[in-house]
């Protein structure tokens, strides 16, 4: 609270500043600090900048763990990597304001609610600031917001992504298009038929006869939110039907923090030779090159989930607390399993997300059957 006060004592020197600031579109700001799914759905936003002013310079913030997925992305000119540590406290929100300063930034668009990135736009003296009104927002967030130069309320029951949309619409962009882009590495094709024999074990170059023809299935192991955790065992006995009853073979994917889950899951199936452990193996510029080789991808709502959307493949997304109208993959080929009877349902939403159930029980996704998910696979 005590920024906010600062913030409105200060806040007339600011606008004189301001006042003398040309209107110009030469050097662009878009902030997305969240999480892998939230970043691949904001992807529209950066296309639909670029689109509309081309010789500008577009510059995205995003996490650092993450920045992998922009890496190649040809509509971002630079990125800067930001986690919390860089702007807290005072001085980290000065350093941060600096930092905007310093970027010379005509426009501000923040896809995030954060109270430290609209003083940031604020105090760094960016003209046109944009930012987001959350559906769950608090009053420190609601007073801050004033000093945003325009405010795009998130209505329940819109896509986020369509939020972001209509945000632009202050910088003089009217794009509805919100489908997500995903590039790779230029190596990416070489690392994955390296480390999973892909294409020499699956894609029909194998001598063996039983593997020629197989489908690639691939499985998220688990979430980052382990709110969301369909189970080991689940997945191990998905697994062996989809091999043995659909003749597929399986990818296990997830990052290197799920390494615990897929051993688990390799640990309970009985055919594993038919089973490509690709945990932790790929950074995230080089998995769209082997999530783009599946047939399908099953998955709690977790970010691949996204990457896989965005690359056409067919989904099974096992949606538990996650609210469907907030954020969902949008393909031609996908299908959504989620208990909407169970009363809590959904919980989980794009501005306001839980690590536990507040209940403890977690039937949301606990109660899903490995018929139900088989049965949409096949």
């Amino acid at each position: 609270m005590i920024y906010i006060i600062l913030t409105y004592l200060i806040s007339p020197l600011i606008y004189i500043l301001l006042f003398f600031k040309k209107n110009k579109a030469r050097r662009i700001l878009v902030i997305q600090t969240a999480k892998i799914g939230d970043l691949i759905c904001s992807t529209p936003v950066f296309r639909a900048v670029k689109k509309r002013y081309p010789h500008a310079h577009l510059t995205a913030t995003v996490n650092p763990a993450i920045r992998g997925l922009l890496e190649y992305n040809p509509y971002i000119n630079e990125i800067i990597s930001l986690d919390n540590g860089f702007y807290k406290g005072f001085t980290g929100k000065m350093r941060l304001s600096k930092l905007f300063h310093n970027g010379r930034y005509d426009i501000a668009v923040s896809l995030n609610p954060n109270v430290p990135f609209i003083f940031a736009m604020f105090w760094g003296l960016v003209p046109v600031r944009v930012s987001v009104m959350p559906d769950f927002s608090g009053i420190t967030y609601r007073l801050a917001s004033i000093f945003s130069t325009h405010l795009e309320k998130h209505i329940r029951g819109r896509l986020v992504a369509e939020t972001y949309m209509e945000m632009l619409k202050a910088i003089g962009i009217n794009d509805n298009d919100i489908s997500k882009d995903i590039f790779k590495s230029p190596d990416a094709d070489k690392k994955v038929v390296g480390e999973t024999l892909v294409v020499s074990r699956w894609e029909g170059t194998s001598p063996s006869p039983t593997k020629q023809n197989s489908k690639l299935v691939g499985l998220a192991v688990t979430s980052g939110n382990r709110l969301k955790e369909w189970g080991a065992e689940k997945m191990a006995v998905l697994a062996e039907r989809l091999i043995r009853e659909l003749n597929t073979c399986i990818v296990l994917i997830g990052s290197e923090k799920d390494r615990d889950v897929s051993d688990n899951v390799l640990k309970m199936a009985a055919q594993r030779d038919r089973i490509i452990d690709a945990v932790g193996k790929f950074s995230l510029q080089e998995l769209p090159a082997l999530i783009e080789r599946l047939s399908l991808f099953i998955g709690v709502d977790t970010g691949v989930i996204y990457m896989a959307d965005a690359l056409n493949i067919p989904v099974v997304d096992i949606a538990g607390p996650s609210d469907m109208e907030d954020q969902r993959p949008t393909g031609k080929r996908v299908t959504i399993i989620q208990k909407k009877d169970i009363e809590c349902v959904p919980c989980s939403h794009t501005f306001s997300a839980p690590y536990e159930c507040r209940y403890g029980h977690r039937d949301c996704i606990v109660s899903v059957s490995i018929d139900e998910v088989f049965d949409s696979a096949k």
